[in-house]
């Protein structure tokens, strides 16, 4: 949910350019491979644990024998989980690739919207994995565009509507989000003792986890009620945003518990273009809370009827 630029939380890849033998040869081009995967995997937060090391001593002999860099992603991924847990895998270069395309600045592909109806309007925002800057710029200014244009028609409050949101990119999400949040640290990633916190101030982010292209304008700012919309699919980059109004007044989650994947991921960009995605922190809120798990809802309610709970829930406390 990436860090050099700093390196980047959640899909934005901090590359770590890896140099060495071939990346299509078998024999000593393999093993070297493997051996740099998992000298990665080593910065996990289940790195230092007896599961980790007896999985690496099972594993790395085989992967090691197999004919080709290809034939090891499999279990290479396997063990990214056993480092990382599950919100921890390997990314083919295809796979890579294929995410690059949808997300282009050229490409098509969703982006925040608001509709607004009898005082309360609804911020949809969708999951997105672009990270190059006119693809994020795209994203984040539709939203903030969206927000201003709905904004003097809004005199009651505001539904963040996350539940179809899978994750990607957490930055330009929490920027899209910002001006509804109180100012200060609104949402950090743990490692060991150490926090790194994204700072939000008069509507936007100053500073967050994924370095200084991650900052976004302010001088816009609501103060209404919010109600954040989750469901099951909810994951990741949006748990981020949902994390970033816990503890804030008038602020209250509806709908369904999370997936879950409340840990930041860090990208480390392999030899062959593939990508180690390696959880190496815990979520945690304004309060100091940490989170591993999903997010359960203050108010638990189905689909269907989530909407309208939402609405209810944004009345009640803009009366």
């Amino acid at each position: 949910m990436n860090r050099g630029r700093a390196a980047r939380v959640l899909l934005l890849a901090a590359t770590l350019a890896l140099s060495g033998c071939s990346a299509d040869g078998g024999g000593d081009g393999v093993a070297t491979y493997v051996d740099a995967a998992i000298a990665e995997m080593r910065d996990g937060i289940h790195a230092d644990t007896d599961e980790f090391r007896d999985a690496v001593a099972r594993a790395e002999p085989e992967l090691k024998a197999k004919a080709t860099i290809a034939a090891t992603y499999h279990g290479l991924s396997e063990l990214a989980a056993v480092a990382g847990g599950v919100h921890s895998r390997l990314m083919t270069p295809a796979d890579v690739s294929s995410i690059a395309e949808q997300n282009a600045p050229g490409a098509s592909f969703p982006v925040p919207t608001v509709s607004t109806r009898d005082g309360i309007s609804v911020l949809t925002l969708p999951g997105f994995q672009g990270e190059e800057p006119e693809a994020v710029e795209r994203y984040a200014s539709s939203g903030r565009e969206a927000m201003r244009a709905a904004a003097a028609s809004t005199d009651c409050g505001w539904i963040v509507d996350l539940r179809a949101n899978g994750g990607g990119n957490a930055w330009p999400m929490l920027a899209v989000a910002a001006p509804l949040l109180d100012d200060g640290d609104v949402v950090g990633l743990k490692r060991g003792e150490v926090v790194q916190w994204a700072h939000v101030d008069d509507g936007g982010v100053v500073s967050t986890p994924g370095g200084d292209d991650t900052a976004s304008a302010g001088g816009f700012a609501i103060d209404a009620p919010v109600a954040l919309l989750t469901s099951g699919v909810t994951a990741s980059a949006a748990e981020i945003v949902a994390i970033a109004f816990a503890g804030q007044a008038d602020a209250v989650r509806v709908g369904k518990p999370t997936a879950g994947l409340t840990t930041g991921n860090e990208a480390r960009e392999l030899r062959d273009g593939a990508r180690l995605i390696l959880t190496t922190t815990y979520d945690v809120d304004r309060t100091g809370r940490v989170y591993d798990g999903p997010l359960v809802p203050d108010v638990e309610v189905a689909p269907g009827p989530d909407t309208e709970a939402a609405r209810a829930a944004v009345r009640e406390r803009c009366s």
